[in-house]
């Protein structure tokens, strides 16, 4: 597994744009919280690469890696915005 140190591949940051879309998008003002992280990352990876497929786990394993952990307190629009920045920038 990468490091955050490490800039994300084309395709974990494409997916990690595509959640903070969805952050954005959908209730922005509610907290985030760990368990949508992993449901998010085993959703997006899974639509991306096919469901159970090697591709997926590892897409999935790379979105965990890289996306930050969730702190008490943040938005969904806020853990967005560190996504984007995970992924290299805003888009």
């Amino acid at each position: 597994m990468q490091d955050r140190t490490r800039r994300p591949d084309a395709d974990t940051r494409a997916l990690l744009q595509q959640i903070a879309a969805r952050l954005t998008a959908e209730r922005p003002q509610h907290p985030m919280r760990a368990s949508l992280r992993e449901a998010l990352a085993l959703t997006f990876a899974a639509r991306r690469h096919g469901y159970g497929t090697a591709r997926a786990t590892r897409a999935e394993e790379l979105l965990l890696a890289h996306a930050p952990a969730v702190e008490k307190g943040t938005t969904r629009s806020q853990y967005a915005a560190e996504l984007r920045q995970a992924a290299g920038g805003d888009r």
